[in-house]
């Protein structure tokens, strides 16, 4: 597939510098590695000798994403930096049975899935599912009933090598779900691994502003009365029909005194604290370095359409970036017998969708590597430059330096407040940080307000 795609890699600087992922791709290459939880919980790579197989991590390759989607996606589609190639882009949701109303958000790629096992085209489907060892894990899922239960997004940290490991060599055909990382490592693994290229078809990705470690899920209980090891399961994106799509609630589901599951009524995401997504809270090192916010290596890519003209739909609506021609045929079947409800539109409404994102993951990016450049500091190899820092603007600089500090300082202030069963501790430690964030953009009275209020909702839930 890639003329380069055995050259050194540097998997050993990726994991000793905190860029590792915890994807699991190197795991499946040579099983003497080993995926291990880390003091903030996040899965890591444990590497017992010198590996030779990091040729197939997303940060440690020297195989950008533009080389990967070049070879598989150059002949007769359309190319854009911001998105990769690309066939077409849509926007839209499914209009048929229950799948949107199920879905974080338009439920195309669930409904696609169910296309795609129902035609014969997979076997079954590889991604993320409420697991048995922990919360959420890597699932196979082998019937139109799992696939479809399946769905919704899940903020918390997963890896696939176990999961992957058990049906390479079955002679099925699966599809593998995934942030654009992860997407990126199987590409990676399909090129160096003749089982892995054989069992996964298709390759579709969700949109990623950044990945979340387990005191993401853990905030959201312990700020509702739950201690983290009572919780069974989290829902991050309840869906509030009287309300646009970006206000939607969480719920927890805990066991009880007696084992039993029960759940907490859901709970605006308004009234929560640390959900700003700017923040960054538990957001792993490696996010920081990651410039694919489109899935670029992935045959479908859907994130949720942050627009004017569709926000204020509670139901959610789907941006789409379709690469592979199959797919798009199978999404214009669809619209042409109702099933779905989409419109073309161009890579600047993409762009407009995510456009937080990608000023933080490409403009932010090129400061963060000015910065390493000035330490002497190791980084993965991005497409992005570091001269183009040159063109940010001071004050976004400090914000973007500012989010940094922010990530770190909240994993190891959550655990201390953990550790003492106090979330108020974890909210005053985080407080001078937010104030300045708020500050540096601009909203520092609206930020202010915002913060008063989840303070008052916490302690109102305490008192009750």
């Amino acid at each position: 597939m890639l003329d380069n795609i055995g050259a050194t890699s540097n998997i050993e600087k990726v994991i000793s510098g905190g860029y590792c992922i915890g994807c699991g791709a190197c795991a499946v290459q040579d099983g003497s590695i080993n995926i291990q939880e880390n003091a903030i919980g996040l899965p890591q790579a444990r590497l017992m000798h010198d590996s030779k197989h990091g040729n197939v991590c997303p940060f440690g390759s020297v195989v950008s994403e533009d080389e990967i989607a070049k070879s598989l996606y150059e002949v007769g589609g359309h190319y854009d930096k911001r998105v990769g190639f690309y066939v077409n882009n849509y926007v839209g949701f499914v209009a048929e049975s229950q799948y949107r109303k199920k879905a974080s958000s338009g439920g195309v790629i669930s409904w696609v899935l169910a296309e795609l096992f129902q035609k014969g085209e997979i076997d079954g489907v590889i991604h993320v599912a409420e697991g048995r060892d922990s919360i959420f894990e890597y699932q196979v899922s082998e019937s139109l009933g799992e696939i479809i239960k399946r769905s919704k997004s899940r903020y918390y940290p997963v890896h696939f090598n176990s999961v992957l490991k058990k049906v390479l060599g079955n002679g099925k055909k699966y599809v593998f779900v995934g942030v654009p990382c992860f997407v990126k490592s199987i590409r990676l693994l399909s090129a160096n691994n003749k089982d892995v290229a054989e069992s996964i078809k298709y390759c579709i990705a969700i949109f990623c502003g950044h990945l979340k470690t387990k005191a993401f899920a853990e905030m959201i209980a312990m700020q509702q009365g739950i201690s983290p090891d009572a919780i069974a399961s989290v829902d991050f994106r309840v869906k509030n029909l009287k309300k646009p799509a970006n206000k939607y609630s969480s719920q927890v589901f805990f066991k009880n005194n007696v084992g039993e599951i029960e759940a907490l009524p859901p709970v605006s995401t308004q009234k929560l604290y640390g959900l700003d997504w700017g923040l960054g809270y538990f957001k792993p090192k490696a996010c920081d370095w990651c410039d694919d916010i489109a899935g670029e290596t992935a045959d479908l890519s859907c994130g949720d359409a942050w627009l004017p003209e569709t926000v204020k739909d509670p139901l959610g609506t789907n941006i789409v970036i379709v690469r592979n021609r199959i797919i798009d045929n199978i999404l214009k079947e669809g619209v042409d017998r109702g099933s779905l409800v989409l419109r073309v539109v161009s890579v600047d409404k993409v762009y407009e969708s995510q456009a937080g994102n990608y000023r933080h993951r490409r403009e932010g990016l090129s400061v963060r590597l000015k910065d390493a450049e000035t330490q002497g500091a190791w980084t993965p190899m991005k497409r992005v430059k570091v001269a183009e820092h040159e063109e940010v603007e001071a004050r976004r600089k400090k914000i973007y330096r500012l989010r940094e500090k922010i990530s770190r300082r909240s994993h190891f202030a959550f655990k201390k407040s953990k550790t003492k069963s106090n979330f108020i501790l974890f909210m005053v430690r985080m407080l001078p940080f937010e104030l300045y964030y708020y500050f540096l953009n601009k909203r520092l009275f609206r930020g202010a307000v915002k913060l008063l209020y989840q303070y008052a909702q916490y302690l109102i839930r305490r008192i009750k």
